[in-house]
């Protein structure tokens, strides 16, 4: 993949382990707030951002152990080759994606307080929203995005990288390039910004949303297929909602 491609690589590239200290001022401010004596946790959004980026990299860390627990999963893998040493050093930074995405919902943070110092637990039009936003906007523009990331002039410097990994595993989600991530981060962002600046975000609804689409990605990225084709046979409408790595 060619370095020259703008955007191609990821800003903090070359900062190694360090790279998780872009997430400090996060800490940071969770640490600070919980000094304050009129610190209500279950509003403070850098907490909730905190955890849910944490939960993030548990989830992927620990579908992929899962997916690799061969006397558990031999006979629902789809490729039988195991995971090189190449494709462990090229997916070695996986959770680049993770870090990008909490810095971008930082942002968005600061420039709303106000949209999200509040939020409900539960909100059922929150939920109504979401659904039909993802429905109507996430998902055919995660459609054509793909679409234009397999194109002759996108492919090769930009989403070359994620098909070079041979036998895909959740952490595969993150071997990508800085661009894709940004375009993936906006796909997923729309959606939950939407419904929180409109008034009708929770929560559940946050925390949900995010952590089903990455279930989702990691589900479809796993090489194990644990669905049972009878379903599709079935109920051929699953084909359209579920996403399965075969």
């Amino acid at each position: 993949m060619p370095k020259t491609a703008p955007f191609s690589s990821w800003p903090w590239e070359n900062l190694g382990i360090f790279k998780y200290m872009l997430l400090g001022p996060l800490v940071g401010k969770v640490l600070y707030s919980r000094l304050q004596a009129d610190d209500d946790l279950a509003s403070n959004w850098w907490f909730h951002l905190l955890l849910i980026t944490i939960l993030r990299f548990h989830l992927y860390a620990w579908y992929t152990n899962f997916c690799n627990m061969l006397w558990l999963t031999r006979n629902r893998r789809i490729i039988q080759h195991s995971v090189d040493f190449d494709q462990i050093d090229k997916e070695w930074d996986w959770d680049n994606f993770i870090i990008l995405q909490a810095l971008i919902a930082s942002s968005c943070i600061c420039m709303f307080p106000h949209k999200f110092a509040n939020l409900p637990v539960w909100e059922t039009k929150g939920l109504v929203t979401i659904v039909v936003m993802h429905v109507l906007v996430s998902e055919p523009l995660y459609y054509w995005v793909h679409r234009f990331l397999h194109g002759n002039y996108l492919f090769t410097p930009y989403h070359s990288l994620h098909h070079s990994s041979t036998v895909p595993q959740p952490v595969t989600v993150g071997n990508t390039t800085f661009l894709e991530e940004l375009l993936v981060t906006t796909v997923l962002g729309l959606p939950l910004l939407g419904c929180s600046l409109s008034g009708y975000g929770s929560k559940t609804i946050i925390f949900g949303y995010v952590l089903v689409f990455d279930v989702l990605r990691c589900f479809g990225h796993s090489n194990v297929e644990i669905m049972p084709h009878w379903i599709f046979n079935r109920f051929p409408i699953f084909k359209y909602i579920l996403y399965t790595p075969s």
